[in-house]
């Protein structure tokens, strides 16, 4: 087993904390078809420091107390200096696609893609599979439960281990870094059958 995998592995082990109470009222679509998420609110690019390796750097904070971050679309930040906004995306495909949605080419930038996942009743060994372009990292309701530190190609579904959604809003971040080229992200929930996770709801704020 290698160290991205047992890293996934643990993460999922770890998970302790619950979910987010249903305060807001939020607009809210489903999973895909096939289980994909789609909406997300994105926040990007954010140019990465010229020191420190990819691999290095998505193991460290971009955004001061990421992990914990519940942006809605149109929330305001500034990171690095620079003023940013939150913005929500609803992907034409299975997977996001950081470069297409904003028109350029982003090397060595970093984006983090955040959604809530809600239902009314707790949901155990829900199989997440996800696939990045290159190195992601994900925490769940605050946990860091994942992280690939090598450069790679979308692998839809690469990576996949369990977690329990509880009742109420889950949140969800996924970080990607790109180091060039092709910066990509997708993310499945299915039942342990490996069928499309039903009677779930996707919000765009917590």
């Amino acid at each position: 087993m290698n160290m991205k995998n047992l890293s996934f592995i643990l993460g999922l082990l770890a998970l302790c904390a619950g979910a987010m109470p249903n305060t807001h009222a939020a607009e809210t679509s489903r999973l895909d078809p096939d289980g994909y998420i789609r909406d997300w609110v994105v926040l990007a690019p954010i140019a990465l420091p010229e020191r420190g390796s990819a691999a290095e750097l998505i193991l460290r904070e971009q955004i001061r107390g990421e992990a914990n971050l519940k942006p809605k679309d149109g929330d305001p930040i500034t990171v690095n200096g620079k003023q940013l906004t939150w913005k929500h995306v609803t992907t034409p495909t299975n997977h996001f696609d950081f470069n297409a949605t904003l028109k350029t080419i982003n090397d060595h930038c970093a984006g983090y893609m955040v959604t809530y996942v809600e239902c009314d009743q707790d949901i155990p060994d829900v199989t997440m599979a996800v696939g990045s372009n290159d190195q992601g990292r994900i925490y769940f309701n605050g946990v860091d439960i994942y992280a690939v530190t090598e450069a790679r190609q979308l692998v839809l579904d690469g990576d996949k281990g369990r977690v329990t959604l509880k009742a109420g809003v889950n949140v969800i971040l996924f970080k990607v870094i790109n180091e060039q080229n092709s910066w990509q992200a997708a993310m499945r929930l299915t039942d342990k059958s490996g069928a499309p996770l039903k009677n779930v709801r996707i919000r765009l704020a917590p």
